[in-house]
């Protein structure tokens, strides 16, 4: 059995703003007219009515193991930022997909099945200029112990 390719999978910051996405979406093919986007904000706009999610469109390619694969990279400094947004900014952005096909019209709110993050109402997230945390086995049990 082959592994699934996580390195092309879900949202991850390639670069220095640059995010990745990539998906599997089987018999979603770009001949049958289908095509796909996904619509990113940062949460601390996600409520507010004034600001919408950016959109973008993904490219189609056939993975020869898993079949149609869908995957785009934005760069999100290089944007034009809805005025008044914390479109740029570090910190964590929601996504979702949206699939327009040409029998049943747009599905919309479609949850990255390989997101390693998520945000509120459930979408999937990414975090810009995330930064991993030292973990230090001996640094947990002093402070376990000093707890």
């Amino acid at each position: 059995m082959e592994l699934l390719p996580v390195d092309k999978l879900g949202a991850r910051e390639i670069t220095s703003g640059m995010i990745q996405f990539g998906v599997f979406f089987p018999w979603v093919s770009a001949p049958n007219g289908n095509r796909v986007f996904v619509k990113v904000i940062h949460e601390k706009d996600q409520f507010l009515q004034t600001i919408q999610p950016l959109s973008f469109e993904l490219t189609h390619s056939i993975d020869p193991t898993y079949g149609d694969y869908w995957s785009t990279q934005v760069n999100i400094p290089g944007q034009l930022a809805p005025p008044n947004s914390a479109w740029g900014q570090l910190g964590t952005y929601i996504y979702r997909y949206e699939i327009h096909n040409p029998n049943v019209g747009i599905l919309d709110w479609i949850v990255d099945p390989f997101a390693r993050e998520f945000g509120v109402g459930k979408l999937s997230a990414f975090t810009l200029g995330f930064q991993e945390h030292p973990w230090s086995a001996i640094a947990s049990l002093v402070g376990w112990v000093e707890a």
